[in-house]
């Protein structure tokens, strides 16, 4: 379970990390959460947040099921997805293989910790509901900027997220079925796990390599979307 503690006179939550086999048992959940409006319209304002994806070089740390990818996807991108389930890439590969998406792409499964590739090997980075996850984001954050060389675009519950505020969502917009299930469920994970603030989130990014962190609250300001550029 999430520790609390007091650093800076802010609360800090210690998260554990999670295990490969948690996100394999969980594979065809994680897909139909991918599948609801709420957060297929997430993914549109990632997308649209970080321009063409025509002829770039994509990454998706922490990829799922590939949802994410086959949304921005053209004929002409090379999309990368990783993740640490070797359930979740396999359903990747399987849902890529399926479609008449883009030429090249590929699914490996890795440590967002732990980057497999070269520095500087990908024009985009993009990351949805991921970050928050980590048990040390700053970790993350400086890998992507390592294998980095354009942008970043990132996807997290902001600091009000929570199981009162995805429930009041949900009564405001009469969300009904999984589109309600799903998003209180991501309340209820988001209040043990980092909800970052959008000062807190932008000097973490700075330390890390990052400029010109930009923020943006979506869903009523239940999620924050957050991009930036290599420093």
């Amino acid at each position: 379970m999430p520790k609390a503690g007091q650093i800076n006179n802010r609360r800090v939550i210690q998260v554990r990390k999670f295990s490969s086999s948690e996100f394999d048992e969980r594979v065809d959940f994680f897909d139909r959460m991918a599948r609801t409006k709420w957060l297929g319209s997430l993914h549109e304002e990632l997308i649209r947040a970080t321009g063409t994806w025509k002829g770039k070089r994509i990454l998706d740390v922490g990829c799922g099921t590939g949802r994410l990818l086959m949304r921005g996807a053209e004929d002409t991108t090379e999309v990368t997805g990783v993740d640490l389930s070797p359930c979740m890439i396999e359903r990747s590969k399987q849902l890529f293989g399926e479609t008449k998406g883009p030429k090249s792409w590929a699914f490996l499964t890795a440590d967002a910790e732990a980057l497999p590739f070269r520095g500087n090997s990908f024009s985009i980075t993009v990351s949805a509901c991921v970050l928050f996850l980590m048990p040390d984001p700053e970790k993350v954050l400086s890998e992507m900027a390592r294998v980095t060389y354009g942008t970043v675009a990132l996807l997290n519950p902001s600091r009000v997220n929570g199981i009162k505020a995805s429930a009041q969502y949900v009564e405001k917009h009469r969300l009904t079925g999984e589109e309600k299930d799903f998003l209180i469920q991501w309340g209820r994970v988001a209040e043990h796990r980092h909800r970052f603030s959008e000062n807190e989130l932008t000097q973490m990014m700075e330390r890390c390599g990052w400029r010109n962190v930009v923020h943006a609250n979506n869903l009523d300001g239940l999620a924050l979307l957050t991009t930036a550029q290599r420093a």
